[in-house]
């Protein structure tokens, strides 16, 4: 599912995310959310989920070259217990380093992308 989106400089972020079906792996669904989205020409694609495996919690998270942003995914995750679900957030470079920026914005446009799912 699409999800929020949010310009700041030159840079452009958007988000997806998808619930997972028993015996969904998340490789497959990152790449049909990318598909889906329209993330693959993203400069970066970082993501996390978190998924009930056998009554236990599994989580997994990918950068994707933007360090420190599958983290910051993954703890709004924690922090809103969600499960059974990845969230993506890509990011398209503008050439304009944004700091700490980015991870705010990352939080922010996971937290809505749950609200949606």
């Amino acid at each position: 599912m699409k999800g929020p989106k949010i310009k700041a400089g030159a840079c452009r972020f958007a988000a997806g995310g998808i619930r997972f079906a028993p015996g969904h792996e998340p490789a497959k669904a990152l790449e049909e959310l990318v598909r889906h989205c329209r993330m693959h020409k993203a400069s970066h694609v970082s993501w996390a989920c978190r998924l009930v495996l056998e009554g236990r919690i599994s989580e997994m998270k990918g950068d994707g070259g933007e360090s420190g942003a599958g983290s910051v995914i993954l703890d709004v995750l924690r922090k809103s217990s969600t499960e059974n679900v990845l969230v993506a957030v890509a990011r398209w470079y503008g050439g304009k380093h944004l700091g700490g920026l980015r991870f705010r914005i990352y939080r922010k446009l996971t937290s809505e992308m749950l609200e949606t799912l």
